[in-house]
């Protein structure tokens, strides 16, 4: 099966500095919260720095590991729920916040690198108890979930990757009497422009980002957990467990093809197929890889969010294929996160990274845009500067990178063998589930 070099359609390709600075203006900078959310309530003093200190904002680094919690939440709850009991905003007595699923009873996802001991959430993480306690009053439910994925560690391999805990509480009252009590302490700090009868935080000392401004070394106030202590029965939660990790490999199956299969056909082939045989993805690897794209999530949000106007997703159909083409600032427009430690020359771009520019060329060719553009956030350089580069690319001849898509298409429809199928990049082969099947290893 011979082989489409991208390469020798791309025209040109610029460097964006403007587009790459704003960026990463977008990033850096936190806007103040306006409302006292859930969130601000298991941390009251940071809460009150969050706002008096607006500029503060944590290095990149430490920021990617927040991101990746969100884009788990995001990617796992789609994979085990459906979208209309996802990410619920709720609010009562003037607090506000967001249930991660909210269909029966409150659910709350967590990831943490550090291994936490099943028989004891409570002393381990009385937060995530504390949260789950304060939707369940705001929504009336005297008993919630929480989820945890265990991001994996070499230190406890043992470790199983998701654990779920449940959650009652009987007394619902207190806890809102609790959480108005935390309203009102920071409310009335914010107004004196006081944080002394804030409780201490429970980062202090603990690489706080809020270290340089804070008075926690002085704060009377120690830290409590009122309300996780009103928690009744805690328990881990086994049957519950195993029927989210059945959906989530079901929620694998897809009838249709997307713009990545005609990217990677091969790949595709094997997993069509091993979903026919009844087979799925290791439950642990799709974990995984549900939590590696999630640090890329905030910058998606600042392409799909932003301006009013400037992003849309356009739909594509050629059967069987059915795809969304991200459109940012009127062009295609797709991010990656190559794991190099330097940075790749300009003109070295698409011999390295072929597939990212058939990805964004066959994006072009169905929307009928000769441009497009390429973000890659470098996620172990160290340079904070020098981790975003963005790049406009023009292509040329459309048609005939168009009919390379529909040729795939039709290729992976009528396949009965991967050679048959266009090849993946030689650098994937060495990591490939189906190296042995194909042929390539």
């Amino acid at each position: 099966m011979s082989d489409f070099d991208i390469a020798s359609y791309v025209s040109r390709i610029e460097a964006n500095r403007s587009v790459k600075d704003a960026l990463m203006q977008s990033l850096k900078t936190r806007r103040p919260p306006y409302r006292i959310s859930v969130t601000d309530l298991l941390n009251l003093k940071q809460a009150y720095f969050r706002r008096k200190y607006p500029e503060i904002a944590p290095p990149l680094e430490k920021q990617q590991l927040m991101w990746a919690g969100t884009g788990f939440h995001k990617t796992f709850g789609s994979a085990v729920s459906s979208e209309e009991y996802l990410e619920q905003f709720v609010e009562a007595e003037g607090i506000v916040g967001k249930i991660d699923i909210y269909e029966k009873i409150p659910v709350e996802v967590k990831t943490t690198s550090t291994p936490i001991d099943t028989k004891d959430l409570l002393k381990y993480r009385p937060t995530y108890i504390e949260q789950l306690g304060m939707y369940c009053a705001m929504v009336n439910a005297h008993e919630g979930e929480i989820i945890i994925y265990h991001r994996p560690a070499e230190e406890s391999p043992s470790t199983p990757p998701l654990v779920v805990y449940h959650v009652t509480f009987p007394n619902l009252e207190a806890i809102r009497e609790e959480m108005r009590r935390r309203r009102d302490l920071l409310v009335q700090a914010l107004i004196a422009n006081d944080p002394s009868n804030l409780p201490v935080c429970p980062w202090f000392n603990r690489q706080c980002d809020y270290s340089q401004v804070c008075d926690c070394a002085t704060t009377p106030m120690p830290a409590s957990y009122k309300i996780a202590e009103l928690a009744g029965e805690i328990y881990v939660d086994s049957t519950t467990c195993e029927q989210l990790l059945s959906k989530m490999a079901g929620a694998q199956s897809s009838q249709l093809f997307g713009i990545n299969d005609i990217v990677f056909p091969r790949k595709a082939y094997f997993e069509r197929l091993k979903l026919s045989e009844g087979v799925r993805e290791e439950k642990e690897e799709y974990l995984r890889s549900m939590d590696e794209l999630g640090f890329l999530d905030a910058l998606r949000d600042s392409l799909r969010y932003g301006a009013p106007g400037e992003a849309q997703r356009i739909p594509v159909k050629h059967a069987p294929l059915a795809d969304l083409v991200q459109i940012w600032q009127k062009l295609p427009t797709i991010l990656r996160g190559p794991k190099f430690s330097s940075l790749v020359e300009r003109e070295r771009l698409p011999r390295m990274f072929p597939h990212y520019f058939l990805r964004l060329g066959f994006d072009c060719a169905l929307t009928e845009h000769t441009k497009g553009r390429l973000l890659l956030y470098y996620v172990k350089v160290p340079k904070e500067d020098a981790k975003l580069m963005v790049y406009d690319v023009n292509f040329r001849n459309l048609n005939t990178i168009k009919a390379e898509a529909l040729r795939r298409l039709e290729l992976l429809e009528k396949a009965t063998s991967p050679l048959q199928l266009p090849k993946c990049p030689s650098w994937m082969c060495p990591y490939c589930d189906y190296r042995l099947e194909c042929g390539e290893a």
